[in-house]
């Protein structure tokens, strides 16, 4: 069972999951006037459902801290010490793993169906 990731999203939101209104689905953003459901815990299958009853929608899902740290530094190579090569204990999880949400639009039910797997 596939479960939604980052890399099923064609548009990233800016907007802070946090700041925005609960709503029964997830969160209420005020900028776009759109209702963000959070998919955090849904398989690819589940997103396709709601998107083929509600069209287009807003999701987020919540993905570890340290894993979006270590995506940015492998660009700028600043996860290890450039003179040890040594990796701080917080890139590697021995700290508590802390959350953030990650907001956008996932992309068609037909380029869903055809990830499923990868």
């Amino acid at each position: 069972m596939d479960k939604l990731t980052q890399n099923h999203f064609s548009f990233k939101c800016p907007m802070n999951w946090d700041e925005m209104d609960v709503s029964a689905n997830g969160r209420f953003c005020g900028k776009c006037r759109k209702e963000v459901f959070d998919l955090t815990n849904c398989l690819i299958d589940e997103v396709i459902a709601l998107q083929r009853k509600h069209g287009s929608i807003c999701g987020s899902i919540r993905v570890a801290a340290v894993a979006v740290a270590l995506s940015a530094a492998a660009c700028q190579n600043t996860t290890a010490d450039r003179t040890t090569g040594i990796v701080p204990p917080h890139a590697t999880g021995d700290q508590p793993i802390n959350r953030v949400a990650l907001s956008g639009t996932p992309i068609s039910p037909e380029q869903l169906e055809k990830m499923k797997g990868e």
